[in-house]
């Protein structure tokens, strides 16, 4: 092999190539400032679940920190990458505490679409805005990862949070104002 085209080889293979999520459509990373953080945010709740040795809820920020019924409220999950990642989607359960059976549903790609899963590299310290309108309840704040039909990454430790035993994150109580 030629000493020229040896010397292209080793330069293109340290070139960084564009990620690609699951569709094969390339991941613009310089567009995500505000996905990508360089460390967690003042005021973050920590939590430090691991999820399939893949994913680690570091924490989570709630805005306004305490719900009023009727106005919307921001959720920003902070997630590290542990090790590189299939396509999953996240779900969020917002559950009456109160026990009537009330759920708010939150089932997303992260970052509205913009960063999937399969996109995550080790390391990267993630934001993920979930945005949603509480009721009158108390909400559980219940987390995880899933893929087509009823398959859950498996919850390996769940930090401060608690494993409801289906693989979903049970995270905190979140008061409502009355």
């Amino acid at each position: 092999m030629r000493p020229s085209l040896l010397l292209l080889l080793l330069v293109a293979a340290c070139i960084e190539r564009p990620w690609k999520d699951a569709p094969g459509r390339a991941v613009d990373r310089s567009a995500l400032g505000d996905v990508l953080l360089q460390a967690p945010p003042a005021g973050m709740i920590p939590v430090g679940a691991v999820f399939g040795a893949q994913a680690e809820l570091v924490g989570y920020k709630l805005d306004p920190p305490t719900l009023v019924p009727g106005q919307s409220a921001t959720l920003t999950l902070i997630w590290r990458c542990k090790a590189e990642m299939d396509p999953w989607r996240i779900f969020v359960h917002l559950d009456d505490a109160n026990g009537t059976g009330g759920r708010i549903h939150a089932e997303h790609d992260p970052a509205q679409g913009r960063y999937p899963t399969e996109a995550w590299r080790p390391g990267d310290l993630i934001a993920d805005a979930v945005n949603f309108v509480p009721e009158r309840f108390p909400l559980r704040l219940y987390l995880g990862f899933y893929s087509q039909g009823e398959t859950r990454l498996h919850l390996d430790s769940p930090g401060r949070g608690k494993d409801d035993g289906a693989n979903r994150l049970f995270v905190a109580a979140l008061p409502v104002q009355q």
